[in-house]
């Protein structure tokens, strides 16, 4: 089980590496979302790979087997924390996939850290807000009073869409009941906090993936968000019947529409 310390923080990761030599045709970095970790991307890597593609994953602090480090983070500090990895593990550059918190993350690196970023991928990213930041405090009381396990018996059923399969909700409630609630309720003051990256700053290439039923980052939200990319090489796509889980809940779409947008932008 590899562990990774940046300054105070002991970060879990995991690097996948093809069959064959280096040098690597990419690297992919992947930053999960709330209530998740690493494995969210676990069955898309294989198809990865097989394009002889590096993959890192890894568990943002607080949530996963990173522990909580009772020290408070933001969008910047989570960003950072992208980059002091990729300096870890030699990485000069890298396309940087990141799912709804994650996507403010991956947004945000992209602004602030232009010269690190081959393309910037984000899946039902949250855009930031004072709706926003109300949802999330309502989140942190429940947690505090009452632990993860009521947000596992709900958000499994009310943030997917038609085509999630049963097995998909369990494997959601499984990856909740996972996290530490100190660590979930840190990273809900993350997203209740967050300001609205630089969308106009950003040069590279970018891809948005929208849930169709998505109520946590709504594709309309999705697409406002799209508009002030500050650049033209740029892709959205909605996928219809998906919720906040695209990973889980359309695998082969979503892998199909990244390695897609990949090779368009080469």
């Amino acid at each position: 089980m590899p562990f990774m310390t940046l300054s105070y923080k002991k970060i879990h990761y995991t690097d996948y590496k093809p069959d064959s030599e280096p040098p690597f045709r990419e690297t992919f970095i992947f930053t999960h979302g709330l209530g998740s970790s690493q494995n969210f991307y676990s069955a898309l890597l294989p198809a990865f790979l097989a394009e002889n593609f590096r993959c890192i994953t890894f568990d943002t602090t607080g949530s996963g087997r990173s522990p909580y480090t009772y020290v408070e983070q933001d969008i910047d500090s989570l960003s950072r924390d992208v980059i002091a990895l990729m300096d870890n593990l030699q990485v000069a550059k890298a396309v940087v996939v990141g799912h709804s918190m994650g996507g403010i993350v991956a947004a945000n690196v992209a602004a602030e850290f232009p010269d690190r970023i081959v393309a910037s991928i984000w899946l039902c990213p949250v855009s930031p807000s004072s709706g926003v930041a109300d949802v999330f405090e309502k989140r942190i009381q429940l947690v505090e009073e009452k632990g993860m396990e009521p947000l596992a018996n709900m958000i499994p059923n009310s943030a997917v869409g038609a085509r999630a399969t049963p097995l998909a909700k369990a494997f959601i409630r499984e990856l909740l009941l996972g996290q530490n609630p100190a660590g979930y309720i840190s990273n809900c003051r993350v997203i209740a906090s967050a300001k609205v990256p630089d969308y106009a700053k950003i040069k590279c290439p970018v891809l948005v993936l929208a849930g169709g039923e998505d109520k946590s980052a709504p594709s309309e939200g999705c697409e406002k968000m799209f508009e002030r990319i500050g650049v033209e090489e740029k892709k959205i796509k909605v996928l219809k019947g998906v919720g906040h889980w695209p990973c889980i809940e359309a695998l082969e779409e979503v892998t199909k529409a990244i390695l897609e947008f990949y090779h368009e932008i080469q």
